[in-house]
């Protein structure tokens, strides 16, 4: 750490505190209202003073600390230097290193969504300045899904715009409802809060990524000016990153049992399977055509009956997977600030976002296991061996007459996000008023989804085991699939054999929002408070999507024109894989067979369908009354008491059995809150906290109809207007030690009674059932009989949440020599829930089991040496393993669910002058598995992928 008297002199505060969001710049510690106290609580230390002092990663988290102090509630933050300090490529990764926070990755093994204290994504509400914020982004074809609505994707803001990231787990009336888990306050640079005139930061980045062996520019500024005699301000930031990663694994899409779909019998074998087809060229001696049955003997017998059996659990569709995704992200802040005297403010903040993605998913898979006999799958398909455990995963199987194929998805899409908000405030002396009025709007993009398959079907000789790695098999694909003359491009055949695929999308969401709120405050008595408010809220949200599958509209190639012509080798592949597999595969290229069939233009065959719309318009009126309150009740007391009332308005549009659809409801909340925080001691506070809270359904859920169909796997969704809140009662206590300057000692239980839940209800039934036209089907190869996944969401019984968070951090001064410039960060969360999933229509035997995306331990600890020249730190992230989906949606599999994973990171950094420091940076050092599977008892892996460890090496300068 600098010392004062070797301190480089600035005039930057809370709002250049940015300068830390520059990759590597030294950021700097905040004058304004949340500087830090003194040991007692008493008035603020020495960084109250207008000039302050550089001091680093260490003052930063005195910063936070300090401002948890403070707060009456619980509260976690990140100041600036935090952000920018760790080795952190988005917010998502920034926040994982508070107490309770664990996060979801995405594509490249990036952060994409937070949980907090077990409850996801849906359950967390992101403000930014003050004002809901909402971002979309997608998800790879691999693993499917995108953020949308209400949810909050990380991934499409850099860490570097925003000062501070608070999380408020505890609830009070004057914090808008919506929140189950917690509410996140991003807050970008303010100007006043600078100590000095003009500010001007800059940084440069490159990361190398050793999976997909590129290197990815990041860029970021700050420039900060204050006019006016300092009464008014500007500041400006910009984020600017290019990265190239990579995923590669294995994915079973689906665990499934084995007689699902059959296989095909020896020859006598009694019943015969498939029944005799002339279509299909099935006979005694024949599953298809050219295609024989095995001899009758005992061994083929055995082996037909152990895996074509509702006890025996097999992969639905082996494949091997890469997903490349290159994306750019810029971001932009800038405020306007006055001060024109010591009783008022205002600001205008507005912040940008572009998030733009160009991905390939590319997969070689073994369909037939997916398909019943009348789309020429497994039925088709004879066991030569095989090998189960004693829970029924098939561990071996080798087979004939298998259908490979060689699948590109290719995609583009871009999230734009832009806000713009006015606050303001005024005392007037025992009165005080505050308001904002803001605006945003998401608008999610995606223009191109194009997917392009070749096949090679009745393969002989297709095997994967597991025996040598119950996660990843070993697969022998029994054909030569590097060489693009084993595989075709083409229309079905007479018997309906799909010999190609071209299927295109095109979608896009909008997400608008508009918040006006006004708040007063009047001083009743010495140490009492009253404060009421009232808020407006609309938020508007539209769905628009087309497709066209022309999978039996395939075009032959043209006379001249080879499969070779047409892909591209997948080369390099599995370097970073636990097993063994091919190095390569020719995979269809996006561009060579656009060049050939032109269907970009979306014309003729390649025209999409009209478009499905669907929409969802929210409007909520809320206002609430509280007390705050302090003084002496044996020792020092402090806190808040109040209720919240909310009125919901919705309106819903979308196509109920093809008909256009409007759709109306509303209702009320009241929501009572009470917070009570003892300072026993100037080192030791006792907090104590209950609420009732509610949480709404994602907006895109609640579009009446909204149904969705992906041909290629078969799945179905659809949207349910009449969902309800999920509503629930918490209740908090936290006990917090603060010692020295950056120490603390914390234990924390929380308690979450969950009245009601929102439950995604999965099951497998023909197409037929689902209600939906037959008409959808068209140019799919599906048909009425058909097996679809069909999904959607209900209401269902809740559960209990309980659990205890602990936390420690403290610097090393007490230490000898260079020694005390060591300190640590850890913290511990244990969570326990019991929740009932409905397992029927009627829920008449609900399944008992954890909460969907909640994992019962995390961990994170940062251990770090900083002194004035160098400075370097080492993160650990670890998370337990958490449940997916209840139920399963698969007969004979309860649940799906997530390994355990940890993350490890490393970060260092070198002031070479007051002006320009060099940084070294190092991400998932341990190539952590991100890792699905099926059944919390055989736990049949499902998903397991790898995206390689990244390296960063920049350059900051101040000025």
């Amino acid at each position: 750490m600098i010392s004062r008297k070797d301190s480089v002199r600035v005039t930057v505060s809370a709002t250049a505190l940015a300068i830390g969001l520059a990759l590597s710049a030294p950021a700097f510690a905040q004058t304004d209202a949340t500087a830090p106290q003194d040991a007692a609580g008493g008035q603020p230390a020495e960084a109250e003073q207008d000039e302050i002092v550089v001091t680093g990663f260490r003052e930063s988290l005195s910063d936070a600390l300090a401002i948890k102090r403070k707060e009456v509630g619980v509260v976690d933050t990140i100041t600036a230097e935090d952000v920018g300090k760790f080795p952190d490529s988005n917010l998502a990764e920034s926040m994982q290193r508070l107490p309770g926070v664990a996060i979801t990755r995405g594509d490249g093994g990036e952060g994409k969504t937070i949980s907090v204290r077990g409850l996801g994504a849906q359950f967390t509400r992101v403000k930014l300045n003050g004002m809901e914020g909402a971002s979309s982004a997608g998800s790879s074809d691999i693993r499917s899904g995108y953020v949308s609505s209400r949810s909050f994707d990380f991934s499409t803001f850099a860490s570097e715009l925003f000062s501070s990231l608070t999380v408020r787990k505890t609830m009070s009336a004057d914090i808008e409802e919506g929140s189950l888990g917690a509410t996140v306050d991003l807050q970008t640079p303010r100007p006043l809060a600078a100590a000095q005139d003009f500010t001007l930061a800059v940084s440069a980045q490159g990361t190398y990524d050793d999976l997909r062996r590129k290197f990815s520019p990041r860029v970021t500024g700050l420039i900060s000016k204050k006019f006016l005699d300092d009464t008014f301000g500007v500041s400006a930031s910009v984020a600017w990153t290019k990265r190239y990663t990579r995923e590669e694994g294995w994915s079973a899409v689906d665990v499934i049992q084995g007689r699902l779909n059959r296989f095909c019998s020896p020859v006598g074998f009694a019943p015969q399977s498939p029944g005799n087809s002339a279509l299909n060229g099935t006979t005694a001696a024949n599953c298809s055509t050219g295609n024989p049955r095995l001899p009758n003997t005992t061994t083929n017998n055995a082996n037909y009956a152990l895996v074509d059996s509702t006890g025996t659990f097999i992969p639905r569709s082996p494949r091997l997977v890469r997903s490349d995704q290159d994306y750019s992200r810029f971001g932009a802040t800038v405020t306007l600030e006055a001060r024109p005297d010591d009783y008022t403010r205002f600001a205008l903040d507005g912040l940008f976002s572009r998030y733009d993605v160009t991905r390939s998913d590319q997969t070689i898979t073994a369909l037939s296991f997916s398909r019943n006999a009348g789309q020429h799958g497994s039925a088709e398909t004879s066991v030569l061996e095989a090998e189960r455990d004693p829970n029924g995963t098939l561990l071996y199987g080798r087979f004939n007459g298998v259908d490979l194929t060689n699948d590109l998805t290719y995609s583009k899409y871009t999230t734009t996000f832009s806000q713009v908000n006015l606050s303001g405030s005024r005392d007037f002396g025992g009165f005080q008023l505050d308001g904002y009025i803001g605006m945003s709007r998401t608008i999610y993009d995606k223009p191109v989804r194009t997917q392009i398959a070749t096949f090679a079907n009745n393969v002989n000789n297709f095997s994967f085991d597991f025996r040598g790695d119950r996660r990843f098999p070993t697969i022998n694909w029994g054909v030569d699939v590097d060489n693009p003359a084993n595989f075709g491009f083409g229309p079905p055949s007479a018997d309906g054999t799909v010999n190609g695929t071209l299927a295109m999308q095109r979608s896009r969401d909008e997400s608008n929002n508009l918040t006006a709120e006004l708040n007063g405050s009047l001083d009743l008595v010495e140490g009492v408070k009253f404060r009421a408010g009232g808020s407006y809220r609309e938020a508007e949200y539209q769905r628009w999507s087309r497709d066209r599958v022309t999978q039996n509209l395939a075009p032959g190639l043209p006379t001249g024109t080879t499969i070779a012509q047409l892909t591209t080798p997948i080369g390099d592949f599995g370097r970073s894989l636990p097993v063994d597999t091919i190095s390569s595969w020719a995979a269809p290229d996006y561009a060579k067979f656009n060049s050939v069939f032109n269907f970009e233009n979306q014309t003729g065959a390649y025209a999409l369908n009209p478009p499905q719309l669907g929409s969802l318009k929210e409007t909520v009126k809320g206002g609430y009354a509280m007390f705050d309150f302090a003084g002496d009740l044996f020792v020092p007391l402090r806190g808040n008491l109040g209720v919240r009332y909310v009125h919901t308005t919705q309106q819903g549009f979308g196509a109920i059995n093809g008909a256009p659809t409007t759709l109306t409801r509303s209702y009320e909340d009241w929501l009572p809150s009470a917070t009570l925080t003892f300072d026993v001691t100037d080192k030791l506070i006792l907090r104590l906290a209950a609420a009732k809270v509610m949480t709404r359904p994602e907006l895109g859920d609640l579009i009446p109809g909204n149904v969705s169909i992906a041909q290629n796997t078969r799945t179905v969704s659809a949207g349910n207007f009449l969902l309800n809140p999920i509503r629930a009662k918490t209740a908090d206590i936290s006990l917090e030690y603060y010692f020295g300057k950056t120490g603390i000692i914390a234990i924390g239980g929380f308690y979450k009674d969950i009245d009601s839940f929102i439950q995604t209800r999965q099951i497998n039934v023909p197409f037929s059932q689902t209600g939906l036209p037959l008409s959808l089907l068209a140019g799919s190869g599906n048909t009425a009989d058909t097996e679809f996944t069909f999904s959607t969401k209900n209401n269902t019984p809740g559960g209990p949440l309980k659990g205890v968070e602990v936390n420690i951090q403290s610097g090393f001064e007490f230490l000898p020599g260079f020694l005390s410039n060591l300190g640590a960060l850890a913290n511990f969360t244990y969570a326990d829930s019991d929740i009932s999933y409905c397992n029927d229509a009627a829920c008449q035997a609900p399944i008992q089991a954890a909460l969907v995306n909640l994992s019962k331990y995390t961990a994170n600890g940062t251990l770090y040496y900083e002194d004035s020249k160098f400075s370097i730190r080492a993160s650990g992230s670890w998370r337990d393993n958490f449940l997916l989906r209840v139920p399963s949606g698969r007969a004979g599999s309860d649940v799906q669910g997530n390994i355990s994973a940890f993350f490890v990171d490393a970060t260092a950094s070198y002031q070479l002058t007051p002006s320009v420091q060099i940084r070294l940076e190092a991400q998932n050092l341990t190539n952590q598995e991100l890792g699905f599977y099926v059944d919390s008892n055989r736990e049949d892996s499902l998903y397991s992928t790898y995206s390689g460890r990244k390296f960063s090496a920049g350059v900051a300068l101040k000025f």
